[in-house]
């Protein structure tokens, strides 16, 4: 599953982590986090499931959007 700009920020948002932070933990530059974050590029599938490993790894877990649309959630 792919994840929407709006999850990554989100998730970030529930780390408290920047744009470098997540970069770092990605492995991918910082400027990919913000254009991916504006919506202004789209990412390669590998570099998407680098995002989201990381964000997963930290703790996020991805809500499928199912009626609601898609979210994340800190795990328990």
């Amino acid at each position: 599953m792919s994840i929407t700009n709006e999850q990554c920020r989100a998730a970030r948002a529930l780390l408290g982590w920047s744009q470098a932070d997540l970069a770092t933990a990605a492995m991918v530059g910082q400027k990919t986090i913000a254009d991916f974050e504006r919506g202004a590029r789209q990412l390669r599938p590998r570099t998407v499931a680098d995002i989201r490993a990381a964000l997963e790894k930290a703790g996020i877990e991805f809500i499928d959007g199912n009626g609601g649309g898609p979210g994340v959630r800190l795990k328990t």
